[in-house]
């Protein structure tokens, strides 16, 4: 699935990263749902919803939207792909490793089904 997606930092939403396309591999095996993410460095991210001793997952997938959230146990960070079943629109975010601060990618755009 391709999406066209905005991101801003959740602590300077004034400071917009420029628009870019990214790509959304999604595979499901089970109750477990896998999402990759490719695109700009930035934007890219791979999560499932597996729950192992590195890895607290999520399946959020519902009537309304397919999605997953995970967290990372050694280090905190969260990230979360959620798109809107009825308008094919992506929602997510990221955690991103900056030295000195949490820094969390928000990112939103429209999807197109292949």
């Amino acid at each position: 699935m391709n999406c066209d997606v905005q991101g801003v930092w959740s602590d300077a939403p004034d400071q917009k990263l420029p628009p870019a396309a990214v790509i959304i591999e999604i595979q499901s095996i089970g109750k477990n749902i896998f999402m990759n993410l490719k695109g700009p460095k930035m934007y890219e991210m791979r999560i499932s919803s597996l729950e192992t001793e590195k890895n607290q997952g999520k399946n959020l997938t519902n009537s309304a939207h397919m999605g997953v959230n995970s967290k990372n146990t050694e280090t905190g960070a969260l990230s979360e792909i959620v798109i809107e079943r009825s308008k094919i629109f992506l929602q997510a975010y990221k955690d991103n490793p900056v030295p000195g601060r949490a820094a969390r990618l928000n990112f939103q755009g429209p999807c197109r089904l292949p």
